[in-house]
């Protein structure tokens, strides 16, 4: 059985108790990244279990979730990013 893509989701579990959450996601590139910090940080990052449909389980310090929206740019700041990358790939050439 295959699931759509809403059915595929990633849910965080914590409370504010443990200083664990819980991770579930089939989301690929995120799987990746735990499995990797699973091998890197073993005594942070732990694997639970994974079901008959790629979903996985993992357990992760409730610390490293964060909310963070995207930087906003006043335009003078657009301007000097842009007048820097401008000389970055004429420098390049």
């Amino acid at each position: 059985m295959k699931l759509s893509k809403s059915e595929r989701e990633t849910i965080i579990l914590f409370n504010e108790k443990e200083e664990q959450a819980s991770v579930y996601t089939y989301n690929l590139e995120l799987r990746s990244q735990l499995d990797e910090l699973c091998k890197n940080q073993p005594a942070r990052v732990e694997f639970v279990r994974s079901n008959s449909w790629g979903g996985r389980t993992y357990l992760i310090p409730k610390k490293w979730i964060k909310i963070k929206p995207p930087r906003v740019l006043s335009e003078a700041q657009k301007r000097v990013l842009e007048d820097m990358n401008r000389a970055r790939r004429e420098k390049k050439k």
